[in-house]
């Protein structure tokens, strides 16, 4: 009983601060560093939850399923976050997405055939590796952009 009160404590907590920080953009990206992968992805949830089309829940949603090899869910979220990085017209963004986009599409032919079943196990311990930048650039230009500030984050 008290894993449950614990569990749903953190997800409230969780909720509340992914819209209510300052330091978004650190904060998220001291997690990842951290290895608390699926504290992102549960911040990338609560975003989505609130706006299907949030890019910056897209990215780390993404961002997520491929440091887990989520196989069900990779190419659906990288599929995503093209259809929804298409419509951004930031500066930074836009810059960024013309260099990542290419690679994003690349990235669906490699999961089709990457990881092997026996590769699998290995790739998904490797998730909660501590002291691992962020992968993408797509969320530091949204950062350079301005992006959470003006989403009120």
């Amino acid at each position: 009983m008290h894993k449950v009160i614990i569990i749903l404590l953190m997800t409230v907590c969780c909720r509340m601060s992914v819209f209510a920080q300052t330091n978004f953009y650190t904060n998220v990206t001291n997690l990842w560093y951290q290895g608390n992968k699926t504290n992102v992805l549960s911040i990338a949830n609560a975003r989505l939850a609130q706006n299907t089309n949030d890019i910056a829940g897209l990215i780390l949603k993404m961002e997520c399923d491929v440091a887990f090899f989520n196989l069900s869910e990779i190419s659906n979220s990288i599929l995503r976050v093209i259809h929804a990085a298409d419509t951004i017209t930031t500066s930074n963004f836009v810059r960024k997405y013309n260099i990542e986009r290419q690679e994003l599409l690349d990235d669906l032919e490699l999961f089709k055939t990457y990881p092997t079943p026996a590769e699998l196990s290995v790739e998904r311990a490797k998730a909660g590796i501590p002291n691992k930048p962020l992968p993408t650039y797509l969320f530091e230009a949204l950062q350079n952009d301005g992006y959470f500030e003006i989403a009120g984050e």
